[in-house]
């Protein structure tokens, strides 16, 4: 299954992720998420340790009533307010499209991302490519 690792694959997911939610919205159909809670997700305001403590791996939003109406996608981020907890503290959730595994309406999964498990690339600083080449090392003083 190498293909979950070539990076124009999971481009493509992403672009088909991000169509797929746009369809929602434009139609005004709500949905739900399954997303994998690694790196790719942010709150702010941050959200308490014991409120993050009761994230799985992968933890399910659901997209409806004022967290749909929030929704937006900017670039390649799906953005929404969500309320959590037992006191309901309202933050805004910030989901990197790639780490979306699934669209959920209802019970029935209607997009699965096979790359959202896949752990993200480090993007490499040029610079860091440049210089570990021997060949570089002339530009460098000693």
């Amino acid at each position: 299954m190498k293909i979950v690792y070539d990076s124009k694959y999971r481009e493509l997911m992403t672009k088909q992720i991000k169509e797929q939610i746009r369809y929602m919205l434009d139609s005004n159909t709500e949905f739900s998420i399954i997303v994998h809670m690694d790196s790719g997700v942010d709150f702010n305001p941050p959200l308490p340790a014991e409120v993050i403590a009761n994230f799985r791996d992968f933890t399910i939003f659901a997209i409806a009533g004022y967290t749909f109406q929030s929704a937006f996608i900017e670039n390649d981020t799906f953005i929404f307010e969500a309320g959590f907890g037992a006191e309901n503290i309202g933050a805004m959730v910030y989901v990197d499209i790639d780490r979306i595994l699934q669209i959920v309406i209802g019970e029935t999964p209607i997009f699965i991302n096979v790359t959202a498990s896949v752990a993200k690339e480090e993007k490499k600083d040029p610079f860091d490519v440049f210089a570990s080449n021997p060949k570089n090392k002339k530009f460098f003083k000693k």
